[in-house]
């Protein structure tokens, strides 16, 4: 009867090692049974002695089976986790990994019957099917991921199609033949109180994202610009980081050409045409005209004489503007400022400007054309006048604010050594600043504008230009007219002790008497914000950035010359007006995409009925499903 129990027990090859002593005992009390059996009982001895050594570890599993079978899992999930989101600690997520493995395995290997019976039961097979199924599903989504990975398609679900790009810019994206990187200088958002500046880098953000998604050879980073000071000095040298943020840098790699641009207006409106305009002067497929004017005795933007301005257009070649004379005869009347002038320069006129160009100027000046069609924004100008500049082109600047002084400036203090009708202007930063915070007053919009000027053309990378040479510089003075159109900016500053001379043969200014000349400080350097000619009416709504006109008048026009390009920072100074005037100029004209705000507006009833139906309306059918389930199968 033992013998049937024994035979008919579990099948657990433990247990029946277990039982190997008891069978022994019977064979040593009737050896007589099987002559045989003793025959083979030193070849079974020696096969209990093998393994009678695991005996102890084996009953030390089977009795701790489930902590240890626990503990696996917990291995193995913890390494899998480590491997798969801790870089620097991946060697002991592997080792954790294989703990887990190995306990596991152990516990499956000494309760392997059961593993088995549990896998070939019914509810065992229910659990393969479930996995397999599981496996298969799991593969279904993987392939069907890679699929779209590669072959992915974006919609834009917003009515007014707030995330489509133009054709334009898609075309621009998609022919990109050098790897491109945009750098957004922005701080994190939580990092970030303002809302508007929190708005606009949400735009950014958004914006570059989908650049990147159109393209592979675009790339972009947001970069914090208190915390990468390295980036910023890469980009702006020694400028403070104040004055960086919220700037976007748009560099080509492959060349390392870059454009830089800031917010147009408070919404960024303008950020994908702005971002375009960067694309082409980076890759250099389209470039910024500046038109230098001729007809009117101008210098000549070709003559390598000692007057000539060569040497000026190479330099702004240099800077991958475009530069070519814009010659408009005397006599005629039908004239007009190209379509593509991002800038015009009027250097040193020596006869009078006819009406009908004039009106010419005008209407670029106010960002129209000859039909006064709108252009894409206002008109840049930088006018470099001398002490004989005709009147006709003095009641041109006046018209917009701007008055010419006549005679020259005699600077007593900063004048060169022997040249005593040539000014050495002091391009002191702190020295413009606070003379436009006399002039200025307490304008909180005024002075931010002096300081971004200030740095763009006297600092541009943090230092500070050297002296600047201008021989018979006449002055500049801002009409006194408040009407809050204009905003005048001096950017060089003479010595309290300098005088305006009416004699251009005298260099001794007369300080007493009824004939005394008019004594300093002058602006013979000048750059005027303008909404509006002096008179014209301002918008109600006022205007906005690209309603502004800029006019960065200078009092001589030699100290660009070839022969004084050597001399100080005069070219420098001129290079740097330049691309301030150009900053926000658009070579493309895309239509701002219309931010629809719309409220969902809900009394406290409402309110209530959304927010708990939506925590409870899903939760509870999805238990009502089961409980229904449960009632069937019951």
């Amino acid at each position: 009867m033992s013998t049937r129990q024994q035979d008919e027990g579990p099948r657990d090859w433990r247990r029946r090692r277990r039982r190997r002593p008891l069978q022994e005992q019977s064979a040593q009390a009737a050896p007589e049974e099987s002559g045989d059996h003793s025959a083979d009982e030193p070849e079974e001895q020696t096969s209990r002695t093998l393994i009678s050594f695991l005996d102890p570890a084996v009953d030390v599993v089977g009795i701790f089976g489930a902590p240890l079978l626990v503990a696996g899992i917990i291995g193995l999930v913890t390494g899998i986790v480590v491997v798969a989101f801790v870089s620097s600690m991946r060697l002991y997520g592997w080792i954790d990994i294989a703990i887990g493995a190995s306990l596991i395995g152990l516990v499956g290997a000494v309760f392997i019957s059961t593993v088995i019976a549990a896998f070939l039961s019914r509810t065992g097979r229910y659990g393969i099917n479930t996995l397999i199924l599981l496996a298969a599903f799991i593969g279904i989504v993987i392939v069907i991921n890679v699929v779209s990975f590669e072959n992915k398609q974006r919609s834009d679900v917003t009515a007014t199609n707030q995330f489509s790009l133009s054709e334009r810019t898609k075309e621009l994206l998609e022919g990109l033949e050098d790897d491109i990187q945009a750098t957004a200088f922005y701080k994190a958002l939580e990092e970030t109180p303002d809302a508007n500046v929190a708005a606009r880098r949400n735009r950014v953000v958004d914006t570059l994202d989908e650049f990147s998604a159109r393209s592979g050879k675009f790339t972009y980073r947001v970069v914090d610009p208190d915390l990468e000071p390295s980036i910023v000095a890469a980009y702006f040298g020694a400028r403070p980081t104040g004055f960086v943020s919220e700037t976007v840098v748009i560099e080509n790699l492959t060349t390392g050409e870059f454009d830089s641009l800031q917010p147009t207006d408070i919404a960024f409106g303008q950020l994908e045409q702005d971002l375009v305009t960067s694309l082409y002067v980076a890759t250099g497929l389209e470039q910024k005209t500046v038109y230098f004017l001729g007809g009117h005795g101008e210098r000549n933007l070709d003559s390598g004489g000692g007057d000539g301005y060569a040497l000026l257009r190479q330099a702004l070649e240099q800077e991958n503007y475009l530069a070519q004379g814009l010659v408009w005869p005397r006599n005629s009347t039908d004239v007009e400022v190209p379509e593509d002038a991002a800038l015009v320069v009027v250097a040193g006129p020596t006869s009078d400007l006819p009406v009908d160009h004039a009106l010419a100027l005008d209407l670029y000046l106010l960002g129209r054309d000859a039909e006064g069609q709108r252009r894409r924004e206002n008109g840049s100008m930088i006018f470099l006048a001398e002490p004989d500049t005709p009147d006709s082109w003095r009641e041109f600047l006046i018209q917009w604010g701007i008055i010419l002084l006549p005679g020259y400036i005699r600077d007593i203090e900063s004048s060169v050594p022997g040249l005593p009708q040539t000014l050495a202007l002091n391009m002191d930063f702190n020295t413009i600043v606070n003379f436009n915070l006399l002039v200025l007053g307490n304008n909180e919009a005024a002075m931010q504008s002096a300081f971004e000027a200030a740095f763009e053309i006297v600092a541009p990378e943090g230092q500070q230009l050297q002296d600047i040479f201008m021989p018979d510089a006449a002055a500049l003075s801002p009409l006194p007219v408040t009407d809050g159109a204009r905003l005048p900016l001096a950017l060089s500053v003479t010595s309290p002790n300098s005088y305006i001379i009416g004699d251009p043969d005298r260099t001794d200014p007369v300080t007493e008497g009824e004939n005394a000349d008019v004594p300093g400080p002058f602006i013979p350097a000048m750059l005027m914000r303008s909404a509006a000619k002096v008179g014209m009416a301002l918008p109600e709504e006022g205007p906005v950035e690209s309603d502004i006109s800029l006019i960065m008048a200078f009092g001589d026009a030699d100290f660009v010359a070839n022969s004084n390009i050597g001399r100080g920072s005069g070219l420098d100074m001129f290079v740097n007006s330049t691309n301030y005037l150009l900053g926000d100029y658009s070579l493309v004209s895309i239509r701002p995409k219309a931010l629809a705000f719309r409220e969902f507006n809900l009394d406290r009833n409402e309110y209530n009925f959304v927010r708990f139906s939506s925590w409870l309306f899903l939760p509870g059918l999805m238990a009502l499903a089961a409980g229904l389930v449960w009632w069937l199968r019951r």
